[in-house]
C-alpha cells in the first residue's frame, strides 16, 4: 500500500513562532515505522507545500493526516482536497485534538479517525484496509456510517515504550536543513516518556494519556542518542526528569563513554529543586537548556492552575539553572483580566529571575479540557487558528489593543536584544542564520498591531 503522512502547513497569517521552532515531524516519523512494508512518503507542508504534485506523482492508496488545535482548519483542507483529487483514497487523521474533539472532524472528507496514541491502531487499520475486511473490529478508531461517527472500543495504552520502534527520519531528510528549534539548527527530537502524573486545568497531556506515565528505559535512550548524527538534541518529554532514577543511569551512561550534546529538555521547577545535583551532571556532559513552566507570580494565581508548585520553588529553581550556566526558557502565562500593573510586575518579575528566554502564552481554554467547558459560553470566537496562545480567545479586562500593546510590550522589555545575540554569536553559542528568524519574530511579537491584523485577517 502506498501511504502518505502529512505535516500541515502552519498558518502563515498568524503571530507566532513558528517560524522560530519548526523540529522534525517526529510523531509521523514514529508511525512512519510501524508500517514496514508498505510503500510510505512524509510531505512537511511547512517547507514542502506541493500536496497536489505530491498526489498526481506519488498516487497514495492512503493518506494520514495529524497536528494540534491550530492545525485542525488546515488538517480538514488537506483532507478535503485528497478526497476531491481522488475520492477512492481513504484520509485518516490522528494526534491531541482529534482524539478530544473528534466531533471537529465530523465530515465526509474524512474516513477514519484514529483516536488516542496509533502505533498500534495504524498498521492495524492499513493491514485491514489492504485485505478489503470490515474495520468493526478494530479498536481505537471513530469512523462514519451511515453518514454519523462511530467509535470502536478503546484501545489500551502502548504496553511498553521500549518497544517503540526507531523513528523512520530517513523520511524526513530531504527537509532536514529546513529544521531548527530556536536558535538551533539541524535539532534532532527524541522522546523518552509519555503522559503526566500532574493535573494542571490549561493542560492536554494528562487527558490524552489518561492521567498514565510511561518511559523508556535508560538503555533505550542511550542505544538511540547514538544514532543522532547532530550535536543538538531536543527531548520531547513534557517532563524529562519526571523519572530521577533513570536521568541518573542515563547520566552515568554518557559520562562512562564520553557522549555530550548540547541538549534541551523541558522540567518542572519543583523537580529541579528536589534534586539540584542531577542538573549539576547533566551540565557536565552538555545540558544546554531548560524549559520551566513558571506560569504565575502570585501564589494565588499558580492555586487556580492546580500546577502543585509554588513561587518560592520557582525562583529557587532559576537560581540553580543559573548557577549551573543553563539557559532558562522560562514560561508565563498572561491572564485575560490582567490590569497593566500586572504587565508591569511581570516584566519586573522576569529580568529578576535572570530569564534567558521568556515566553508568554495567553490562558487559552484547550478543547477537550474541562477548562475549555467552563470557558465555552465565554469564547469569543470558534477558530481554532486563534487558539495559538497569543491571542486571546476570552474577553480581556483592557481594551482588546491595549491588551496586545502590553503582550508585545512584554516581550519588547524581557526578550533578548540584538547586541546580546550579536555577543552569543561571537562566541559560537548562536548560528548566524538565526539571526534573520530572531528578528522576523520579535518584530511580531513586539508589534501590537500585528496582533490585531493577524485576526482580522482570518
Amino acid at each position: 500500500m502506498k501511504i502518505l503522512l502529512v505535516q500541515p502547513k502552519s498558518s502563515e497569517r498568524m503571530v507566532g513562532f513558528t517560524s522560530m521552532i519548526r523540529p522534525e515531524p517526529l510523531a509521523l516519523e514514529i508511525i512512519a515505522a510501524t508500517v514496514p512494508g508498505h510503500e510510505v512518503q512524509i510531505l512537511d507542508m511547512r517547507v514542502d507545500p506541493t500536496l497536489e504534485t505530491t498526489l498526481a506523482e506519488f498516487g497514495p492508496d492512503l493518506v494520514g493526516i495529524t497536528g494540534y488545535t491550530t492545525d485542525v482548519p488546515r488538517m480538514r483542507q488537506i483532507c478535503s482536497q485528497v478526497k476531491a483529487t481522488s475520492p477512492e483514497t481513504t484520509t485518516v487523521v490522528g494526534g491531541y485534538h482529534a482524539t478530544l474533539c473528534p466531533e471537529d472532524f465530523d465530515l465526509e472528507a474524512v474516513d477514519y479517525i484514529v483516536s488516542g496514541e496509533g502505533e498500534l491502531t495504524f498498521p492495524e487499520l492499513v493491514s485491514i484496509l489492504e485485505e478489503g475486511r470490515g474495520v468493526e473490529g478494530i479498536d481505537g478508531i471513530i469512523y462514519r456510517r451511515h453518514g454519523h461517527q462511530v467509535a470502536s472500543r478503546m484501545r489500551e495504552l502502548f504496553p511498553d515504550l521500549d518497544n517503540l520502534p526507531l523513528a523512520a527520519r530517513h523520511l524526513t531528510e530531504r527537509y532536514r536543513q529546513h529544521y531548527h528549534f530556536h536558535f538551533w539548527e539541524n535539532p534532532y527530537l527524541i522522546e523518552t516518556a509519555r503522559g503526566c502524573p500532574f493535573r494542571c486545568t490549561f493542560c492536554a497531556v494528562w487527558k490524552f494519556h489518561r492521567g498514565k506515565c510511561r518511559f523508556k528505559g535508560a538503555e533505550t535512550i542511550f542505544n538511540e542518542l547514538k544514532t543522532i548524527p547532530s550535536p543538538i538534541i531536543c527531548f520531547a518529554d513534557d517532563n524529562f526528569l519526571q523519572d530521577i532514577r533513570r536521568a541518573q543511569r542515563l547520566y552515568h551512561l554518557a559520562k562512562r563513554e564520553g557522549f555530550s550534546a548540547r541538549f534541551w529538555m523541558q522540567a518542572r521547577a519543583d523537580t529541579i529543586v528536589k534534586h539540584p545535583d542531577i542538573i549539576t551532571k547533566w551540565a557536565e556532559i552538555g545540558l544546554d537548556s531548560i524549559l520551566i513552566g513558571f506560569e504565575r507570580f502570585r501564589e494565588e494565581e499558580l492555586a487556580k492552575l492546580n500546577k502543585r508548585t509554588s513561587v518560592k520553588t520557582n525562583e529557587k529553581a532559576a537560581e540553580i539553572l543559573s548557577a549551573n550556566g543553563v539557559d532558562i526558557w522560562g514560561s508565563f502565562i498572561v491572564d485575560p483580566d490582567w490590569s497593566k500593573f500586572d504587565f508591569d510586575f511581570l516584566i519586573d518579575y522576569v529580568h529578576r529571575l535572570k530569564v534567558s528566554f521568556p515566553i508568554f502564552t495567553v490562558l487559552t481554554p484547550l478543547p477537550g479540557t474541562a477548562f475549555f467547558q467552563e470557558k465555552l459560553k465565554e469564547l469569543k470566537t470558534r477558530n481554532y487558528e486563534v487558539f495559538d496562545f497569543l491571542h486571546s480567545v476570552l474577553p480581556t479586562k483592557l481594551p482588546l489593543q491595549e491588551f496586545y500593546s502590553n503582550l508585545a510590550r512584554l516581550y519588547a522589555s524581557t526578550t533578548m536584544g540584538l547586541k546580546e545575540l550579536k555577543q552569543r554569536i561571537k562566541a559560537g553559542k548562536i548560528p548566524v542564520s538565526a539571526l534573520r528568524r530572531v528578528r522576523e519574530v520579535l518584530s511580531d511579537v513586539t508589534n501590537p498591531q500585528a496582533y490585531l491584523e493577524s485576526v482580522e485577517s482570518l
